[in-house]
């Protein structure tokens, strides 16, 4: 008897026999990699079965974890000579789908681990609506983030599997520092252990990502409730306002009666605290005691809350603000200098070295449309890299090597449109909508704000971006042309 017979015994429907087969001839076959594999998808099987009737409603989450954990650890103790293998990818898909309920989830992750997957389950897939999804290997290692920070407010911290589990979260977010569930996960651990300055700069990012999302507000409301209580009530109800389910909030909309009441708002508060019961009665689920004491409390009684009580007042202003009020703590600002306007796309670009810079886009920021090329601004940003969510002017006037103040004798070629300012041993290119302002073969002495950058060859020097208004250019100061075709004389031309 072999993997013949037991993979036909599970075409024909006999999965428990084939099963009993697999277990009786394992200990002569497992070395053989056929047979281990008939004896793994039979167990699949018997698991996939659990999990359909678990997400069907079936069965609880206690008989899910009776009758599938023992498929784990039945897989596992022979499961090694599998990995890569299509039967080990299968029960990890198995085990990671159900995890939130699964309380060996984190000890079958961690003799799984995260790298024996194959190319297959490291690659995002399409399916049929023509979505991408995240691949089989980031799920997992997301399950493992998310079930050990869960459990890390409750167990001990000498607890093995919960130390791994964030010591995973460490590694992941080191290799995908942006991803919002991992920086959300992140975000829970700060705050669990008192830490909530961190909690909310991890946080700050997914909320940018998420703005219309319940379950960050009501995460930045637990992390404010301590210090920032009327912050906190804003982020409560902010999150029951936009719940698209009332499952998204039903522990949410405790707080909020809870912070309602602390503030004597009494008749909204009874509203909420009718809302969470009347859908735990209907869904016939415990009523937890805090919604109790509530519901025991003298003023509730007074108010005597029904499905027609206040509503909360829109709480999105509140809320926009609060994250702007976030966004400014939380980002790093880079100083840079206005570089040019393109009037085609909109935007001004702020030079941040010889190479690099930053775009802003007049939608997002109208009021940097009105700033003239050699302007010094800081633009704030969450990552280095990352897209501008905030600018303000500099105090700086100039930024040495790469804005500066130059005075030198400009000349312009009798043959040409464009001039030169020789400034302490350089060149700085004026290029023609300034340099149209002086006679052709005459030399004056003028003082300019010039940029140094480098163009698409790598090649350096200065470009001449206004005149001060002191200089016989112009009567005013002389600004540099918005569009940035203008700029196309850069190093090319020669005198």
């Amino acid at each position: 008897m072999g993997s013949r017979e037991i993979f036909a015994l599970r075409r024909g429907g006999k999965a428990p026999e084939a099963l009993e087969l697999a277990r009786t001839e394992y200990s002569d076959h497992s070395s053989d990699v056929w047979f281990l594999r008939a004896y793994g998808w039979v167990l699949y099987d018997v698991a996939n079965k659990a999990v359909a009737a678990f997400e069907s409603k079936s069965i609880s989450a206690v008989t899910l974890a009776r009758q599938l954990s023992p498929c784990l650890q039945e897989f596992a103790k022979f499961g090694d000579a599998l990995r890569g293998d299509g039967t080990f990818s299968q029960m990890v898909r198995l085990a990671t789908k159900v995890s939130k309920d699964l309380p060996d989830f984190l000890a079958f992750a961690r003799w799984a681990g995260v790298d024996s997957f194959s190319e297959d389950d490291r690659t995002p897939f399409v399916n049929r609506e023509g979505k991408t999804l995240d691949s089989l290997e980031r799920r997992f290692m997301r399950a493992i983030c998310r079930e050990a920070v869960s459990l890390a407010g409750e167990s001990h911290p000498a607890n093995q599997l919960v130390g791994w589990g964030l010591g995973m979260l460490e590694r992941a977010l080191e290799g995908q520092p942006g991803d919002q569930w991992l920086n959300y996960y992140q975000s829970k651990l700060h705050l669990s252990r008192g830490e909530a300055e961190l909690a909310v700069r991890r946080l700050a990012p997914v909320l940018r990502r998420q703005p219309r999302a319940a379950w960050t507000w009501a995460l930045l409301g637990e992390i404010l409730e301590g210090t920032r209580p009327s912050d906190a009530l804003t982020c409560f109800g902010f999150a029951t306002q936009l719940a698209r389910e009332e499952v998204e909030v039903a522990k949410t909309r405790i707080r909020l009666a809870r912070h309602l009441a602390a503030c004597g708002r009494y008749a909204e508060s009874a509203h909420q605290v009718w809302l969470a019961l009347d859908y735990r009665e209907r869904k016939g689920f415990r009523v937890p005691d805090e919604l109790s004491r509530l519901l025991s409390s003298d003023w509730y009684r007074q108010a005597q809350g029904s499905s027609s009580g206040p509503n909360l007042p829109d709480q999105s202003g509140a809320a926009r603000a609060l994250l702007k009020e976030l966004d400014q703590k939380s980002l790093t600002y880079t100083t840079g200098v206005i570089d040019h306007i393109n009037l085609a796309r909109s935007l001004s670009y702020v030079a941040t070295s010889l190479q690099d810079g930053i775009a802003l886009t007049h939608r997002q920021f109208p009021d940097v449309a009105a700033l003239v090329p050699g302007t010094v601004v800081e633009v704030g940003r969450v990552e280095s890299d990352g897209r501008a969510l905030d600018w303000r002017i500099s105090q700086l006037k100039e930024i040495a090597g790469l804005c500066e103040v130059r005075s030198g004798r400009l000349t312009r070629p009798l043959d040409r449109d464009f001039a030169f300012v020789g400034a302490n041993g350089d060149r700085v290119f004026v290029p023609p909508p300034l340099a149209r302002d002086f006679a052709p073969g005459e030399a004056s002495e003028v003082r300019c704000v010039a940029i140094r950058r480098a163009d698409h060859n790598g090649r350096v020097g200065w470009r001449a971006v206004s005149f001060f208004p002191d200089e016989p250019a112009s009567a005013g100061l002389r600004e540099a042309p918005s569009d940035a075709e203008s700029l196309r004389h850069f190093h090319t031309a020669e005198p």
